[in-house]
């Protein structure tokens, strides 16, 4: 899917209906409390909360030309005509001839672990990679406990690198950032004076874990993994070929944005980060265990021979046992699933709605054109970092 989209707007751009107020004040030196002053441009707002519009605005670029940004928040959810509403509320302008700046493509992998891709995968053309080890969970009882493990990969370096990453571990820490801010809100209530009705209908009631993910757009049941694979191209000198403006995105479809990542072997999915429902972690852990001496050995039947050989009579029944706690298996991922996960989900984004017109596919000798000098505005990571 398009996950994030940047444009650039002309410094010669009026304001749209959403800004024109806004930026008269500005102007006159009136203090608007969603605009800050940022490192690459003069001013930068939020609009979620104040106007209720998913982007960032940045106003008159420091370095340059005044040119301003327009970032799309939450891109993966609308489609292509919603985002071109968006900048058309913001600024007077044709929203399918504004340049692209950034651009994110995503695949979501169901049931593979950060760690298969980590063992399994690496990635041409890129000569910088990293690890990121994090700990998603944090319980405390009676001793603090963490539970950290891979939960990030990097191939390459901003404003072109390709990103894995926990997508359930990303959603957790959000989760608990929106579960604290509810608490902090109804603690605040406690030093009020309300009702009691006032207090009871006052209070925020945060949703369970399988219902934040629900309402983000993704299914959780108990020790489901998705990993997302996501590529980010920064820069106008960076974007493929043919990819310039947003009217260009109706054929993201047909592009390979992780065309430097290969898969080396296809070795088996292995759920190590939790045990199927229902499934004592002593078994489990054992199923692991015949795994490996499987792998070990190169085949079942060698495993099994050693099974029986050792098992003092219930080899059988352990083996029985085993397969009962390895839960279902999954095929080994290829570059060809990654790709038609890519294209389905970005379809569903810039299919003509209401209308089936075709796409005309489009042919790119490469997908990363030699990187050339870039101007200081063509990115605003650092005072934007991802996380």
């Amino acid at each position: 899917m398009i996950d994030k989209v940047d444009v650039r707007i002309s410094e010669f751009a009026l304001p749209g209906p959403a800004l024109a107020n806004l930026v008269r004040q500005l102007k006159e030196g009136c203090p608007i409390p969603p605009f800050r002053s940022a490192k690459y441009y003069q001013f930068s707002a939020d609009l979620r909360e104040h106007l209720s519009i998913d982007a960032v605005v940045h106003l008159n670029c420091r370095f340059g030309r005044h040119t301003h940004k327009v970032e799309i928040l939450q891109a993966g959810k609308k489609r292509l005509e919603e985002m071109a509403q968006i900048i058309s509320l913001l600024f007077d302008v044709d929203p399918w001839s504004t340049e692209l700046m950034r651009v994110d493509f995503t695949a979501d992998i169901a049931d593979v672990p950060v760690s298969w891709f980590r063992d399994n995968a690496y990635f041409s053309r890129k000569r910088f990679s990293s690890q990121i080890e994090k700990s998603n969970e944090r319980e405390l009882q009676f001793i603090g406990m963490n539970s950290a493990r891979v939960e990030t990969i990097y191939a390459g370096k901003r404003p072109v690198l390709i990103r894995i990453y926990n997508k359930f571990g990303e959603q957790y820490v959000k989760y608990r950032r929106f579960h604290s801010d509810c608490e902090r809100f109804n603690r605040r209530m406690e030093g009020m004076e309300l009702t009691p009705e006032q207090r009871h209908f006052g209070a925020r009631v945060p949703p369970t874990w399988e219902e934040f993910c629900a309402r983000e757009g993704y299914e959780y049941t108990e020790g489901g993994i998705l990993t997302r694979i996501e590529s980010q191209i920064g820069g106008s000198r960076r974007l493929p070929f043919g990819l310039k403006t947003l009217r260009d995105l109706r054929n993201a479809h047909e592009l390979q944005p992780f065309k430097a990542m290969r898969i080396i072997s296809p070795k088996p999915v292995l759920n190590v980060d939790a045990p199927p429902e229902g499934v004592s972690v002593r078994n489990w852990l054992a199923s692991l265990g015949f795994q490996l001496v499987q792998q070990s050995h190169g085949s079942f039947q060698a495993a099994r021979s050693i099974v029986i050989k050792f098992g003092q009579g219930n080899g059988t029944r352990v083996l029985e046992s085993l397969s009962e706690s390895s839960g279902p298996s999954r095929p080994p991922v290829d570059m060809e699933e990654v790709q038609r996960v890519f294209r389905e989900s970005t379809l569903k984004q810039t299919e003509v709605h209401g209308q089936h017109t075709p796409n005309v596919c489009r042919t790119y000798d490469e997908f990363e054109p030699v990187v050339g000098i870039s101007d200081q505005c063509v990115s605003s990571e650092e005072a934007n970092p991802y996380v």
